[in-house]
């Protein structure tokens, strides 16, 4: 009965991980729609932003930060370079 046990727990302990994800792809949505992001752009941004992210961190050490001063220089280097996906000030 433990290995039953220990597969449900990670099972759950899986389950919760995929779901604060997906919580944390929808706060970005939301994050991007409040930056001025055209609502049909939203999903393509969140890939964008994903990319984005990968250039940055290339560019720092390995041990940097990530908060929320890092988070919005991504959306705001993502209004720079798709200035397209935003409504226009």
């Amino acid at each position: 009965m433990k290995i039953d046990e220990n597969i449900s727990e990670e099972l759950t302990l899986e389950m919760s991980l995929e779901e604060m994800a997906l919580e944390v792809i929808d706060m970005l949505g939301v994050a991007l729609y409040f930056a001025g992001a055209k609502k049909k752009h939203i999903d393509e941004l969140i890939e964008l932003y994903s990319e984005q992210m990968d250039k940055f961190y290339a560019k720092l050490p390995e041990d940097a930060n990530y908060g929320q001063e890092e988070m919005i220089s991504i959306i705001k280097s993502l209004k720079k370079d798709y200035p397209q996906f935003f409504i226009k000030a």
